[in-house]
């Protein structure tokens, strides 16, 4: 018989993994296209934001299914953020924390 509090474990990991790997495709077209002008330097700010203060609780209340997947998401938004501007259009009209369509 599976323990029930082992089988949330084991959700909580499968989840965490699978949004950690949800940026994967991100980062492969971008690595492939040379091109990263349609991310928006908010939403990684936000994204980062989020996520950091995720792998804070995660860490003060020993949440491993949080904490281990979080910090994988983390490194994926850097590398994210890297590509964004290695590759980026360079213009610009970027703006650092909202772009203009969104307001």
């Amino acid at each position: 018989m599976i323990d029930i509090a082992n089988l949330f474990n084991i959700f909580g990991y499968i989840g965490g993994i699978t949004l950690s790997i949800c940026l994967l495709p991100q980062v492969y077209k971008i690595f492939r296209t040379k091109s990263a002008k349609d991310i928006s330097y908010g939403w990684q700010f936000m994204y980062g934001l989020g996520i950091g203060l995720l792998v804070i609780y995660a860490y003060y209340f020993k949440l491993n299914a949080m904490l281990i997947p979080g910090i994988g998401e983390l490194c994926m938004n850097l590398i994210l953020l890297i590509l964004k501007v290695f590759y980026g259009d360079g213009s610009t009209q970027d703006s650092i924390i909202f772009d203009e369509e969104i307001l």
